[in-house]
């Protein structure tokens, strides 16, 4: 079958013959994964009875992306047939060969399967003993793809292997991309180096203790910038916190506005009136005390529950962002300062942040959440 499709490198390399393992690392929008789908459906097409399988941690994670990926490359190829994709029981049927998608969130997964080509997209994502295992059941070739932002991984030890193919792509090396995209990702390189050397240059990042570290200081509020929410935190040891959060482009302005220990609610309520700031404007809130929420509502204040993601998630999204500080804001000066990784035992870094250091950056977090993240998903107590 004669098909003509327009590639990049990384469908180029898949074409090298002898690896066992192909692990592409790189930056954002390299157009891994869009190839590495296109290698699989092109080749497929002169097999018969084969089984390649398409991985991922998580099954959300698969559905919205490389699945997308795969219905898109078929339709475009005049392949699809809806009654050839059969997505409760997980596969695409390809003449007698089928393509199989599945993600590892139960052993029986992991370990019940045999497959002639697997493909693992977002392998950080997993465990060495997971890929182990699906390796061992893997007969020909297993592919993996990933953004380097582990700064120590097993799939660093891969490259080391003598039946690996190992590369690094960036999106230098996707010829298709806008030029839109293109400004987007290269922004990286004045916000936060760490995220340009992984998104942008496809590198592992520098294990820098602290978390944030690209945060400026502002005097007034420029021209241009508008308020996204307020934002608190509650506690009584800890502090009861609130901040303002200001967006003008790609850039944030916090402020803030409260930091009182020792205080009940109802004391916080009535500072936050003292402020004199508008009470209908959103308060993004805590959403582990709804009965303080409710109290806030009642007093008139516009009190909304933030609906959780991941810390991670939140860390990133305040990476992506040039971010500054109010120059009176000493304890928000402070968190950022001090906002440290966690370490294992011989000191490495972990892909989890203290929990300490972040009765303002959790707010500012929250705001990102709601207004950035999940506008459409705001909680009222």
């Amino acid at each position: 079958m004669n098909i003509k499709v327009t590639t990049n490198k990384v469908f180029e390399d898949l074409l090298k013959e002898g690896y066992r393992n192909y692990v592409f690392q790189g930056s954002s929008r390299a157009g891994k994964t869009y190839n590495i789908v296109l290698w699989m459906v092109i080749n497929i097409l002169n097999e018969q009875n084969k089984v390649y399988s398409i991985v991922r941690k998580t099954l959300p994670a698969l559905k919205g992306s490389v699945l997308r990926d795969l219905k898109e490359i078929l339709i475009k190829l005049e392949l699809y047939d809806p009654e050839k994709w059969h997505s409760v029981d997980g596969y695409v049927e390809i003449g007698s060969n089928i393509i199989e998608f599945f993600s590892l969130d139960s052993e029986e997964k992991v370990r019940g399967r045999k497959r002639d080509i697997c493909f693992v997209n977002e392998a950080t994502e997993i465990s060495y003993d997971e890929y182990i295992q699906l390796s061992l059941r893997t007969s020909e070739r297993m592919i993996l793809d990933f953004n380097p932002s582990l700064w120590k991984s097993w799939l660093y030890d891969l490259e080391k292997e003598p039946d690996t193919f190992y590369t690094i792509t960036t999106y230098k090396d996707n010829p298709f991309l806008s030029q839109n995209v293109i400004d987007e990702i290269e922004k990286l390189k004045d916000k936060d180096q760490n995220l340009w050397r992984v998104f942008g240059l496809g590198q592992k990042g520098v294990p820098t203790r602290v978390v944030f570290n690209h945060q400026q200081i502002y005097d007034q509020l420029p021209e241009g910038a508008k308020l996204l929410a307020y934002s608190c935190d509650f506690g009584f040891s800890d502090p009861n916190t609130l901040v303002g959060v200001y967006k003008r482009n790609d850039e944030l302005y916090v402020k803030e506005f409260l930091y009182l220990r020792n205080t009940t609610v109802d004391d916080f309520i009535y500072k936050i009136k003292e402020l004199g700031i508008n009470l209908t404007d959103d308060f993004i809130c805590d959403s582990a005390n709804p009965q303080y929420i409710t109290q806030m509502s009642r007093a008139g204040i516009n009190a909304k529950a933030v609906a959780k993601e991941t810390i991670l998630a939140g860390i990133d999204q305040i990476k992506r962002h040039k971010i500054y500080l109010h120059k009176d804001s000493v304890n928000l000066q402070e968190e950022f300062n001090s906002y440290v990784w966690k370490q294992d035992k011989n000191g490495n870094n972990l892909d989890e942040a203290e929990d300490k250091n972040n009765h303002l950056i959790d707010p500012l977090r929250y705001v990102i959440t709601m207004k950035l993240l999940r506008s459409s998903k705001v909680y009222v107590y």
